[in-house]
């Protein structure tokens, strides 16, 4: 069973975080209340269990609702790919060692 490394996953929270800046539609306040919801996600990543892309995708979505509904659907396939890269990544080091 792996987890994903404090590295890991604040590459997540970071894109994350990128993504909100670019929307130029919001109101300062609310992208602060907004990027505090997504770094409250930290000990949800660097706990879960054996963290498969989908599922990963899934949770933060519905833990982030108010957060997705502003992003692309081009912004969920590259967190997509990047979860998915960071869970290839982990499988390998689990087959590497």
């Amino acid at each position: 069973m792996g987890r994903f490394g404090k590295r890991d996953v604040t590459d997540i929270l970071e894109f994350l975080e990128k993504e909100l800046d670019t929307l130029s539609r919001l109101e300062k306040v609310e992208k602060m209340k907004l990027r505090s919801q997504i770094r409250r996600q930290e000990t949800f990543l660097l706990t879960l269990e054996d963290p498969k892309a989908p599922k990963v995708m899934l949770r933060l979505e519905g833990r982030l609702a108010e957060v997705f509904r502003l992003y692309s659907s081009s912004v969920k396939e590259e967190l997509g790919e990047l979860l998915e890269a960071k869970c290839v990544k982990l499988d390998q080091y689990r087959v590497d060692h």
